[in-house]
């Protein structure tokens, strides 16, 4: 095969050289190679040592040695070295690559021998490449020198040479009498000085014809007129014909050589950075291999084993040394059939690419799961090279995703079903029993009492208490039954064989006393109850949501009748709790709708018969059962955490109704009751003052009537909010005394006012002598503690009469006057206040007025 026949027909030194390389040996003096380069018509001549190349000789070498008086001088003494040459089997682009590198414009060609063979310029290279389009969109004047070196005629030659070498300029305008006459160049120069008319004039040697082109004429067009004189210089001239600059075929060469080199130098940088970027991307593929978290495995095209990364290792326990070179059926768990392997292999074949989960063997022997993916990496012909495979160990996510299902399913604290499973369970045991007319019963249980479990011994007690209960609980079903915790302290039942009552009470029993024993944790004995509620299938609910309502209101039962027990669900039970649903409901409602009304109950002075004051009362007028007693809403108010926006309303209706009696003349003082829930909950002292400010109201007309339960389960709240109401001059009265704490230390170190004693002592005063003496005492306590006592739930004249025989300051009750609407108690009020003489009370008219029980707001 021939060496051209492998170059792939590419451009190379060897098409474009000069192969007639002139030379010389190292000693050939300078006037011989100066007659050599004016024979030959050369720019340059090599000097060889056995045909290599070790310098080179140049016009201006020589030109420069006649100025400085050497023509005899050898060659080595003013040679150019070393020379830098190329093999004429390179590339035409790996020359312009030394040429850019080295900055030169000749190297010369060599055989494989080392034999110099031809040169090469620069402008050769720029030659072999097509050049018209950059010659086209140029012009002489925009690389014409325009200042061009000029010597008069009357110079001589080696006296212009001297001007040349000066200016470093390959060639000069003769002028003679301020005209252009010639051109000397250094071509002319060599010639000149072979012919030894290095003295002659400048006029002498100008043959008076010059040739000259126009500078707006295209580098294009220049170059033709160069070829057509074969001339290397021509003057250039402007529009009117006056010469203007020079111009030298050179200057186009070096124009196009510069738009070539920075274009290929643009390549070049191009190339570097794609070779540069591609490098960075190897170095990058390569971390990310080694970073990867998923296994790594390479393959050749037989299937070895070539390369892993850590993660390999770390996943399957095999390092490099153990896997490379061998097969990765090594990793086989045998779990597979060789189908399943057959498949994989042609879908991998077939379609470059398989993924799925797999289940292989480490090197300790365990099995795992994984998921695989390989893909098939070929070359430019479409021929597999390599097999890539990434795999992830499934292992946590297999027991994660068993986590979740036994999550979505069983309660987590104590590994019993949760919610979903048993509505689950119970729907599937509900259509059984439809299919075969059987019974099924639903058991709510609720943990007695958990919360002070909790609060005294820490929920990580509590939370093994729960276990332990619910581990009991599921001791003692029946195969069929379940037992789940939906969360908290409550745990259901679903029993099956219930068709005999007697079973289900045993066994009902049973949980009781089975819950019912001791609990050993930690060193700790602690013992704790259930209360059950039952219902059934299909006598109480025919569906599982509701079987779970009547269950829940079953317990509520239970818990009523003292805990510790079960009961089963009731129709009128379940009417009850309904009831009180919808009481509650209404109940908020109410407050939106402004149901309430305050009823206003007369207190009037035992000695005098005047009115003092008056109680305001809360009544709730509902929409279809009419008036209902505060004794039914205001402690539901109370658990449904109503109390609080009731109270204040209680508030600002008393003070709006207070402002608007005193407009129209009348000062009546107003006591309004406040419950202990409203001390806990609600900030009392600064709604009243707000309240008594927004309606311009004196403090001395609003009094409080506080019950014993606020010295009870809120005291120092109480003894402050006392304290701030009587700074600013509000009185302040215990209610219903007797009837709750009664105890004398909060009366003796409370700054009160008033002591009310509750009706419960006054309903026998006639008969017992034994609450005449508790009364009796009640009152000479609260005088001689600066109190005023009234007497409140009046109904006879004869309590009246001993009551006024005691000293008691006030009194109010049905006697007097039951609670009435604002117009007609101002009616009233009136009636009794004009009277000239006070009138025995029961002589007194009242005016017309509804009914109502008087229980107070609490």
């Amino acid at each position: 095969m021939s060496r051209a026949s492998q170059v792939n027909n590419r451009l190379l030194v060897r098409h474009i050289a000069q192969p007639n390389l002139i030379t010389c040996t190292s000693d050939d003096s300078a006037d011989k190679l100066i007659n050599l380069m004016d024979e030959k018509k050369i720019g340059s001549i090599v000097v060889c040592e056995k045909q290599r190349p070790i310098g080179i000789v140049t016009r201006q070498d020589l030109i420069r040695l006649w100025l400085e008086h050497d023509a005899t001088a050898p060659a080595h003494h003013f040679m150019s070295t070393p020379v830098f040459t190329i093999s004429e089997w390179k590339s035409v682009d790996s020359a312009s690559q030394l040429f850019i590198t080295h900055k030169i414009r000749h190297l010369v060609v060599t055989k494989k021998t080392g034999e110099a063979c031809g040169i090469i310029s620069e402008t050769d290279v720029v030659n072999s490449h097509t050049v018209e389009h950059d010659l086209f969109m140029r012009s002489v004047e925009e690389i014409a020198n325009l200042n061009p070196v000029t010597a008069d005629g009357s110079l001589t030659v080696i006296r212009a040479l001297k001007i040349l070498e000066e200016s470093n300029a390959s060639a000069l305008l003769i002028r003679q009498n301020n005209k252009v006459t010639g051109i000397l160049t250094e071509r002319d120069a060599i010639n000149l000085l072979a012919q030894n008319r290095q003295h002659d004039l400048l006029i002498d040697i100008c043959d008076n014809t010059l040739i000259t082109i126009k500078q707006d004429l295209s580098l294009y067009h220049a170059r033709r007129v160069f070829h057509r004189h074969q001339f290397q210089h021509l003057a250039i001239t402007d529009h009117q014909g006056t010469i203007t600059g020079l111009i030298c075929y050179s200057d186009i060469l070096k124009t196009v050589e510069t738009n070539h080199v920075g274009r290929l130098r643009e390549l070049l940088h191009d190339r570097d950075l794609a070779l540069e970027k591609s490098q960075h991307n190897l170095k990058l593929v390569d971390k990310v291999i080694e970073a990867s978290m998923e296994a790594i495995l390479i393959c050749d095209h037989h299937a070895h084993i070539v390369r892993i990364n850590p993660s390999f290792t770390e996943i399957t326990g095999y390092t490099s040394a153990e896997v490379l070179g061998k097969n990765p059926n090594i990793l086989s768990s045998g779990r597979h059939s060789p189908q399943f392997y057959l498949d994989m292999w042609h879908c991998l074949t077939e379609q470059g690419f398989w993924q799925g989960e797999i289940w292989n063997r480490r090197k300790d022997g365990s099995v795992f799961p994984e998921w695989l993916s390989i893909t098939s990496i070929k070359d430019d012909s479409g021929k597999i090279t390599q097999y890539a495979s990434i795999f992830t160990d499934l292992t946590e996510i297999k027991k994660s995703e068993a986590r979740i299902k036994r999550l979505a399913y069983f309660d987590e604290l104590t590994r019993l079903p949760n919610r979903k499973l048993f509505h689950d369970r119970l729907q599937v045991s509900l259509g059984y029993a439809k299919e075969h007319e059987h019974r099924v019963a639903v058991a709510y249980i609720d943990v007695d009492f958990f919360q002070q479990i909790n609060d005294l011994h820490g929920h990580e007690i509590g939370d093994k208490v729960l276990k332990e209960v619910g581990r009991r609980i599921d001791e003692q079903l029946d195969e069929g039954d379940t037992v789940a915790r939906f969360g908290g302290d409550e745990f259901n039942l679903i029993l099956t064989d219930v068709d005999k009552s007697p079973q289900i009470s045993e066994f009902l029993n049973r949980i009781l006393h089975t819950v019912n024993q001791p609990i050993l944790i930690d060193g700790k004995e602690l013992k704790t109850t259930v209360s059950i509620g039952v219902s059934f299938f299909p006598t109480d609910a025919s569906d599982a949501e509701s079987l779970l309502k009547c269950a829940d209101s079953a317990v509520h039962l239970a818990k009523d009748f003292g805990r510790n027990s079960f009961r089963f669900f009731s129709s009128e039970q379940h009417r009850m709790i309904q009831s009180r649903y919808q009481m509650g409901s209404d109940l908020q409602a109410a407050i939106d709708n402004q149901e309430f009304q305050l009823y206003y109950q007369p207190k009037i002075c035992l000695q005098t018969g005047k009115p003092t004051s008056c109680e305001a009362l809360l009544r709730w007028l509902h929409p279809q059962l009419g008036f209902i007693s505060p004794a039914e809403f205001i402690p539901l108010a109370e658990d449904l955490d109503l109390i609080n926006r009731i109270g204040l309303y209680v508030i600002e209706e008393a003070c709006r109704q207070i402002s608007s009696w005193n407009q129209q003349g009348d000062t009546i003082n107003v006591a309004i009751n406040v419950s202990a829930k409203q001390f806990q909950q609600g900030d009392v002292v600064n709604q009243i003052l707000n309240a008594l400010k927004q309606h311009q109201i004196a403090p001395q007309q609003l009094s409080v009537e506080l019950t014993e339960t606020s010295f009870l389960h809120c005291p120092d709240e109480t003894k402050q909010a006392i304290n701030r109401l009587r700074s600013h001059h509000i009185q302040v009265a215990i209610d219903d005394f007797g009837t709750g704490y009664s105890s004398l230390s909060y009366i003796r170190t409370m700054s009160l006012d008033i002591l009310k004693i509750d009706r419960s002592f006054l309903i026998n005063l006639e008969q017992s002598k034994v609450d005449r003496a508790i009364v009796t005492s009640i009152i000479e306590m609260s005088h001689v503690l600066g109190l005023q006592v009234v007497a409140e739930g009046i109904e006879h004249q004869a309590q009246l009469d001993i009551l006024k025989q005691m000293n008691c300051d006030q009194m109010q009750g049905f006697l007097l006057a039951r609670p009435m609407p604002a117009e007609s108690f101002l009616q009233w009020y009136h009636l009794q206040k004009n009277s000239q003489t006070p009138q025995p009370l029961s002589s007194l008219s009242q005016p017309k007025q509804t009914m109502l029980p008087t229980k107070l707001m609490r």
